[in-house]
């Protein structure tokens, strides 16, 4: 739940638009990184991205949505240029409704006290939901 690598409050999600497609979770090519999962957000079954994928991908939650969680790589996706990784989580519905309650709960905190969008903060949560 973040955009262009920057952590979005609970209340700045419930008012953008949720992007509709077929996700597909699939385990990622075997290589010398072992097993690992991936997901993507695709126009149609066997289409092209929506979004940037997320790498090395779980399943955190399922209430009444699922709440995917991995790594998108951001940058320049060329041989020679490295890709910087970023956390980031979905969330997946049938009904963007259905993700609202869920959407409340969660906050963005930071340690550092200048912004809730320091991105160099050392207690950046990883799924930033308040599980009270």
């Amino acid at each position: 739940m973040r955009s262009n690598g920057h952590r979005l409050a609970g209340a700045e999600l419930i008012h953008q638009q949720p992007v509709r497609g077929w996700l597909e979770f699939k385990r990622s090519p075997l290589d010398s990184y072992g097993p690992r999962m991936e997901a993507h957000l695709l126009d149609r079954r066997g289409g092209k991205d929506l979004i940037l994928p997320l790498y090395y991908a779980r399943l955190a939650r399922i209430d009444g949505v699922m709440h995917l969680t991995g790594n998108e790589r951001v940058g320049r996706s060329n041989t020679k240029a490295n890709t910087r990784r970023v956390s980031q989580s979905w969330l997946c519905a049938l009904d963007p409704a259905d993700a609202q309650p869920l959407l409340a709960r969660i906050r963005v905190t930071h340690s550092t006290g200048f912004s809730a969008e320091n991105d160099n903060d050392i207690e950046d949560p990883f799924a930033p939901l308040d599980y009270q």
